[in-house]
């Protein structure tokens, strides 16, 4: 009878176990998808940017062959501009004139990329109404704020949110 009910015993401690190392390998999988989901992918960054900046702004399939172009002109030029960045000097945060040099250089960058938005902001008016510029200007805003929002979510978070719908 002792040896009918340990072994019952084991049994009944063993399935939980065995139920839990069956989870685990989907939980992983799930767990791997959503993380493949969250690498930045710089074409379907730049279908879903179009794509959203048309239907906000109210663009006709002729303004946005005309203006994506330039658009797109405009982002590499950010971005070589963004990238000539100096590397953070460490030891700007103990020495007065490395800060300084570094806020200066950083001003400088922003600066740059402001009178390039600026150059192009005016191109753009030239191609569609200033109304469609501005609500251009504030959908790309929206969309990378969103999209940095979805950067940051910790993964556990969104698969928790997953299972509560």
């Amino acid at each position: 009878m002792k040896y009918i009910l340990t072994f019952i015993l084991a049994l009944t401690m063993a399935l939980p176990i065995s139920a839990c190392n069956e989870d685990t390998p989907q939980d992983e999988r799930q767990e791997g998808q959503k993380e493949e989901q969250k690498k930045f992918d710089p074409e379907r960054y730049q279908r879903e940017l179009e794509a959203y900046l048309c239907h906000e702004a109210c663009l006709t399939k002729q303004e946005a062959q005309a203006i994506f172009p330039l658009f797109r002109e405009m982002q590499q030029k950010q971005r070589a501009i963004y990238m000539k960045k100096k590397v953070f000097d460490k030891a700007a945060l103990c020495d007065n004139k490395a800060a300084e040099a570094v806020i200066l250089a950083y001003d400088e960058r922003e600066l740059a990329i402001k009178k390039l938005q600026q150059q192009y902001h005016k191109q753009f008016m030239k191609v569609i109404p200033a109304t469609k510029v501005l609500k251009l200007i504030r959908a790309e805003e929206r969309f990378n704020r969103n999209m940095m929002r979805h950067f940051s979510k910790p993964p556990k978070m969104q698969h928790n949110q997953n299972k509560n719908k």
